[in-house]
């Protein structure tokens, strides 16, 4: 299936491909920056433009840097340390109704806080990624999960996260972490996850 990929950094509005089954977003709109998503879909932020945004960190100092980030994160979310950085998930249950890119009162809150400790990070990447279970069609959950990713964006970019440190992904049920035939799995795989690493700086 052909996808649109989207980058927004500078008021500069180009249009890309995106490789199939993913659709990709830097940034809170406003323009684009062609060839800056490409790393980004394949796994990394290999030549995005986001690289020359983010400062980064000393080798020797991200490990303390995630670490305590890690802990303010715990406070008001699911995160815990991964080997490369931290992953923050969230269940789209909490954030979401059903079929729906609209936030909850509650989740706004709860994201304002995150926002709150994200933005006191400036050299982090975040990546942003949406995901579904299987009972839509491929379209559609690509869709969704794409607007719901944007949706956390915004409420973390109005509590002072720069939107050129963020990176937004829409991968519907492309990537499931638990079975989708049963209830409990597909609501396992309804979510919107935040994985932060910071650059290290040469």
């Amino acid at each position: 299936m052909r996808q649109f990929l989207m980058v927004a950094f500078i008021a500069v509005a180009l249009g890309g491909c995106a490789t199939p089954g993913e659709r990709t977003a830097i940034g809170a709109g406003g323009g684009a920056a062609v060839g800056a998503g490409i790393g980004a879909i394949a796994g990394g932020w290999e030549g995005a433009a986001i690289g020359a945004v983010v400062g980064g960190i000393a080798g020797g100092a991200i490990g303390n840097y995630l670490d305590k980030q890690a802990q303010e994160l715990q406070q008001v979310a699911n995160a815990r340390r991964t080997e490369s950085g931290i992953l923050v998930d969230l269940k789209s249950s909490l954030l979401f109704s059903t079929d729906s890119a609209v936030l909850k009162p509650a989740a706004v809150e709860q994201l304002a806080r995150l926002g709150d400790i994200l933005a006191k990070y400036p050299d982090d990447r975040i990546r942003i990624q949406g995901h579904t279970d299987s009972t839509g069609s491929a379209a559609h959950d690509e869709e969704l999960s794409l607007r719901r990713a944007e949706a956390v964006r915004d409420v973390l970019a109005s509590r002072g996260v720069n939107p050129r440190q963020m990176l937004v992904e829409g991968v519907g049920a492309a990537r499931p972490i638990a079975d989708n035939s049963t209830a409990e799995g597909r609501a396992e795989n309804r979510r919107v996850e935040l994985y932060i690493d910071v650059p290290q700086r040469s």
